[in-house]
């Protein structure tokens, strides 16, 4: 039986799956993380006439809550203090953390008819390149922009972005 956490992160990794499926770039999951890395997302080959890399990829970190808390238009999330500094350091490839915001009623997560399947509330993404250091030692509480969603079109834009080797 998968306990409410794993069933978040469950919701969260099928809402990233079908975002890049609509833009047609591939999901890789990462077997062991061990590097705050949970997926990759690939497009094969040169995405757009001025791409500088060929195969852009963007690497994710996923976090599920649920009842968010939201601050100034921001979602307000402690992250742990390894994801965090595995995300502001230097990469060769962009990274993003990616919080799915789910209802607090678990009743309230999915809901389905032979019309649609539906994931209750959406995803956000957070750039934590660059970041500062911190002294402390278990958390520390990012702000995401809640303009930040994590829709085909943006990931596409992200996509495009990284394959001109653009900050995110």
């Amino acid at each position: 039986m998968l306990t409410e956490n794993r069933i978040k992160e469950e919701l969260n990794l099928a809402y990233v799956l079908s975002v890049a499926a609509s833009k047609k770039f591939s999901t890789e999951l990462t077997r062991i993380d061990s590097d705050s890395i949970d997926a990759t997302i690939r497009y094969n080959g040169k995405l757009v006439e001025d791409s500088i890399l060929y195969s852009p990829e963007i690497k994710l970190q996923l976090k599920a809550t649920s009842g968010a808390n939201i601050d100034n238009d921001q979602i307000v999330f402690p992250l742990s203090i390894k994801n965090y500094n595995d995300l502001r350091l230097p990469s060769t490839c962009p990274r993003l953390l990616v919080v799915m915001c789910l209802p607090e009623n678990s009743e309230h997560w999915l809901q389905h008819s032979t019309n649609e399947l539906i994931i209750k509330k959406c995803c956000h993404y957070l750039n934590l390149n660059g970041f500062p250091d911190t002294d402390n030692t278990t958390s520390v509480t990012v702000r995401i922009p809640l303009v930040n969603v994590f829709s085909p079109d943006s990931i596409y834009q992200l996509m495009v972005r990284a394959s001109k080797q653009e900050i995110l």
